[in-house]
């Protein structure tokens, strides 16, 4: 998992989860950033993963899916 997130930060990416608050259920949030000109622009804030890998594997997937990678 850590090397297809530094190969999403080569291409220009990066991927954060972090624990959301619940009363009930255990829930994390993913975060999606863009590499921008001078900062990490937030492309996408998505939340109700039921685990930290679910929320990778979806956060890696829509990457792949959806945004074109910058070239060098």
């Amino acid at each position: 998992m850590i090397s297809r997130l530094l190969s999403l930060v080569e291409k220009g990416y990066w991927v954060q989860v972090s624990p959301l608050a619940s009363i009930e259920n255990e829930e994390w949030i993913v975060g999606i950033y863009r590499k921008g000109k001078t900062a990490w622009v937030t492309e996408l804030c998505k939340s109700g993963f039921n685990t930290p890998t679910v929320a990778y594997i979806w956060a890696f997937e829509h990457i792949e899916n959806n945004y074109q990678f910058k070239t060098k």
